[in-house]
């Protein structure tokens, strides 16, 4: 047999390259390895749905670990921001919403049973929209209140006691976000289906019109704003229209992707000159679209497209800057394409950005989908990594001082769809015990 060298040594120097680049993709994260993660994460995940499907495994709540550890797993109550700490999540084989000390400890849980909250009463909405089973429902914000009860976003809203007992249902489409209004409503983003394309024209029906709802504490619609409405004339369409997204033949269009609205805090008017009492921040996923809206007239006050990537959970602060939870997502499942997710700072007076977490060495998070966020009263931040079913507080330096990670196995962690800081003082209720039986 005839051997021909140069022939074995190119080959072998072939393999050797790819062996070296199969090394430096794992080890430094470089090309093509957001493609092999998305691919071996994809195919994880199909072979994990078939365990939802049988009912052994709540698969849609959870995700694959990337922090260490179980429960809480850093407490430094020197720096951190002292109070109780709300989370929704998927705990003890259903849905809930937990309220936690700084060291773990369950002061209260709230079961959310979508199917004993609504049973066959859920007409109102559409039929592919309906969950297979409780397993398949997550919550999408939540406000609890001074006495113990809690307002949960349950696709309608729904409030309980602090014992879990129901004591309205508003049975109309909400999604996203809920935030109170002290001291007497609340704002959430809600969503009708348009199947009247004149409506809109020239968007193809059927498609969602999200809307801005503002909602008693008693369950009542006060107002509804449809936002396409707002967005509706020759400034907004040549923005709304650039990528020509809301032409997407998606049957249910997704055409803006509302999921925050709030109204600004009767107490930083001062710190915010240009608006009014009353006036609301919104932010649109689609079109990376952050805005004020004065909802009497439908006015939009102030806007600003990015820097921000398909953004979540934009927060009015108190020295008159808005936060934003910039998911900044980029097709990739650990945000290695464009760096991961930030928490950003923009001041609506002079258009500055500052990026307060998220953009500097060591500080990496990501989350693709969902998140939120919460400046506490020392300066710290409060973080929602959802897709890694965790919940961390950070130092304006970048130092984790508490961290909360929801493992489901060691395989496996739970998304965290909301989470949120209460002082103590917050609360009326001294005896949080109940008789569950």
């Amino acid at each position: 047999m005839k051997f021909n060298g140069p022939k074995i040594m190119f080959f072998l120097s072939v393999v050797g390259l790819a062996f070296a680049w199969g090394l430096a993709t794992g080890k430094y994260r470089v090309f093509p390895h957001a493609i092999v993660d998305y691919a071996v994460d994809s195919v994880r995940l199909v072979i994990d749905d078939f365990g939802m499907r049988t009912g052994a495994r709540p698969v849609e709540h959870l995700a694959i670990p990337r922090h260490e550890g179980s429960g809480v797993t850093r407490n430094d109550p020197e720096r951190s921001s002292p109070g109780l700490t709300l989370v929704s999540s998927f705990f003890d084989d259903e849905v809930a919403i937990r309220l936690m000390d700084a060291d773990g400890t369950v002061v209260n849980q709230w079961p959310l049973r979508y199917h004993e909250v609504w049973g066959g009463e859920d007409d109102f909405m559409p039929a592919s929209a309906r969950p297979v089973t409780d397993w398949h429902m997550e919550t999408a914000g939540q406000v609890v209140l001074p006495d113990g009860s809690l307002i949960v976003v349950l696709k309608g809203l729904v409030r309980f006691d602090r014992c879990g007992n129901i004591t309205w249902k508003l049975p109309h489409k909400f999604h996203h976000s809920l935030a109170l209004t002290p001291p007497e409503t609340l704002w959430a983003t809600g969503t009708r289906y348009a199947d009247d394309e004149s409506l809109h024209p020239p968007l193809p029906a059927p498609y969602q019109m999200d809307t801005l709802v503002n909602v008693s504490l008693d369950g009542e619609i006060l107002q509804e704003i449809v936002v396409l409405d707002l967005l509706w004339n020759d400034e907004w369409m040549a923005k709304l229209f650039a990528n020509n997204r809301p032409f997407d033949p998606n049957p249910v269009g997704d055409v803006v992707h509302l999921n925050e609205v709030e109204e600004i805090p009767p107490e930083y008017l001062d710190a915010f000159p240009m608006f009014s009492a009353g006036d609301l921040l919104v932010s649109l996923r689609q079109p990376n679209l952050v805005m004020v809206v004065e909802p009497s007239t439908g006015r939009i006050k102030w806007h600003r497209t990015g820097p921000w990537i398909q953004q979540h959970d934009a927060d009015w602060q108190p020295d008159g800057t808005i936060t934003v939870f910039d998911n900044r997502f980029d097709g990739s499942p650990y945000g290695s394409i464009l760096g991961g997710s930030n928490i950003i700072s923009v001041d609506p007076r002079t258009d500055e950005v500052r990026y307060l977490y998220g953009d500097r060495e060591g500080q990496h998070f990501y989350t693709r989908q969902q998140g939120n966020h919460q400046v506490l009263p020392n300066g710290n931040i409060l973080i929602n990594e959802t897709n890694a079913g965790r919940v961390f507080e950070v130092t304006p330096s970048g130092d984790i001082v508490w961290e909360y990670v929801n493992r489901y196995s060691e395989e496996r962690v739970v998304k965290t769809r909301d989470a949120i800081r209460y002082p103590h003082d917050y609360f009326e209720v001294s005896d949080w015990s109940c008789d569950r039986s």
